[in-house]
């Protein structure tokens, strides 16, 4: 289970870098930016997935990836590295989403965290970024 965070709404903001700056200047700040959101979103996601641990596995292979650009928008990856023993990748949804076993449907401790942790996070997402891009104007 990968989520792709793409904080849309500072077009505006990467227009005036543009002006300011070469292309490739602006990718390497859009980049920084996005690194740090990335990281804030890590640190959230570690928290809202702590409320129903175990053994510690899931929170533990939580990961950003590298910034990217994927159909002319640059975006990075949060999921989890799949690199431990445990592999927590293939269980998440499970916990996010509950199951049904037998006919019997299970909701886990940890049914909607996840996603209730994503939409929370959003808007300050979006202010960490337009803040680290508003100190190059």
């Amino acid at each position: 289970m990968t989520a792709t965070l793409d904080v849309k709404g500072l077009e505006d903001l990467e227009n005036k870098l543009s002006q300011k700056f070469s292309d490739r200047k602006v990718a390497k700040y859009v980049n920084n930016a996005l690194t740090i959101a990335g990281r804030y979103a890590v640190v959230e996601l570690k928290q809202a997935a702590a409320s129903y641990r175990d053994t510690g596995a899931t929170v533990n292979e939580i990961t950003a990836g590298k910034p990217r650009l994927r159909g002319g928008v640059r975006n990075i990856k949060i999921g989890w590295s799949g690199d431990g023993s445990k592999q927590r990748w293939r269980l998440v949804h499970l916990n996010e989403f509950g199951y049904t076993r037998n006919g019997r449907t299970y909701a886990p401790r940890g049914i909607g965290k996840i996603r209730s942790s994503y939409d929370e996070m959003q808007p300050k997402l979006k202010e960490l970024e337009a803040a680290e891009l508003r100190k190059l104007l």
